[in-house]
């Protein structure tokens, strides 16, 4: 048995999987462990995953690849930016840190988002959708989306597409630590809602159902938030589809339903019609492991990745 291993290393925890090598890439195994922050602790906490999820795979199971999805700014397999890791100093070459701790198994990392789009593709793949083209928008703790054009992950000129967090939504809004006012992820993401609303985001909606003024404000303003981040992908790459993930949209099905009616309401318009924007709208199931999945499938190459297409 030929397997890939996929790491999605988050701020509080890191979930490991082992896949079939081959279609349809199966689970076999998988563990979660809590993060260890800093550049030891990263570079250990995932080698001791690697060795869990090793020892879980049947005896004569054959590690081909190994790949990691990181919440931080990824150039040629090392890190820079991941703050909510401790990592915001020089650059962390974890792919060859890891690998050389592993037996010299392949090992590839990348951005977490950018990650999970590639097992948000596989999850449309199994729907039967024969798509090409995705944007996969993580609405978490920030917001952020993963491109694939044609097949292939788009990074970008300096490792920052998609990076639509801080764009400005508001330039008369609250400062953002980014140093700009009114960064879209103030309003669009579980962040910007713990930042306004102490409850939930359900409970916020069910605030504003029962007509307090302030609750209405902020889901008026988150619903608008993530709605824009979606035109926005729609507009800017003409992609066929915006799947959209993130505990803040999968735990709230009464902003799912206010997000398409949003880009419904801008239907009435011949430009929007043509657009057609609500009807490019998917909902990645919560609970799916896009992150660690897409993560085991880095190592299998943009070649098979745009064979899926076949």
């Amino acid at each position: 048995m030929k397997v890939r291993l996929g790491l999605d290393i988050g701020g509080t925890t890191v979930h490991g999987i082992a896949v079939a090598a081959e279609e349809p890439h199966h689970v076999v195994t998988e563990e979660t462990h809590p993060t260890r922050k800093g550049g030891d602790g990263v570079v250990g906490g995932s080698l001791d995953m690697v060795a869990a999820l090793r020892s879980a795979l049947p005896p004569d199971a054959e590690i081909v690849s190994i790949g990691l999805g990181v919440p931080g700014i990824v150039n040629a397999g090392a890190v820079t930016h991941a703050v909510n890791l401790g990592l915001d100093g020089d650059p962390l070459d974890l792919a060859a840190l890891v690998s050389a701790g592993a037996d010299g198994v392949p090992t590839s990392v990348e951005n977490d988002v950018k990650a999970a789009t590639l097992g948000g593709l596989q999850w449309l793949r199994e729907q039967g959708s024969d798509i090409d083209d995705l944007a996969l928008l993580n609405v978490g703790t920030g917001i952020a989306a993963g491109l694939l054009l044609d097949g292939r992950l788009r990074h970008g000129s300096r490792g920052m597409a998609g990076e639509i967090g801080h764009l400005v939504h508001d330039p008369t809004g609250p400062l953002c630590p980014c140093g700009r006012r009114g960064c879209l992820e103030l309003y669009a993401s579980g962040s910007g809602v713990r930042r306004q609303w102490a409850g939930t985001a359900a409970e916020l909606f069910e605030a504003a159902e029962a007509g307090d003024a302030d609750a209405t404000r902020i889901r008026d303003e988150l619903t608008s938030g993530i709605a824009q981040a979606i035109t926005l992908l729609a507009y800017s790459v003409d992609v066929s589809c915006v799947l959209v993930t993130g505990g803040v949209v999968s735990a709230t099905p009464a902003l799912r339903e206010a997000i398409l009616a949003r880009l419904r309401a801008d239907e009435n318009t011949s430009l929007g019609r043509l657009a057609g924007i609500a009807e490019r709208v998917r909902w990645l199931p919560a609970g799916h492991p896009a992150g660690a999945l897409g993560a085991a499938l880095l190592g299998a190459g943009d070649e098979e990745v745009r064979s899926w297409r076949s």
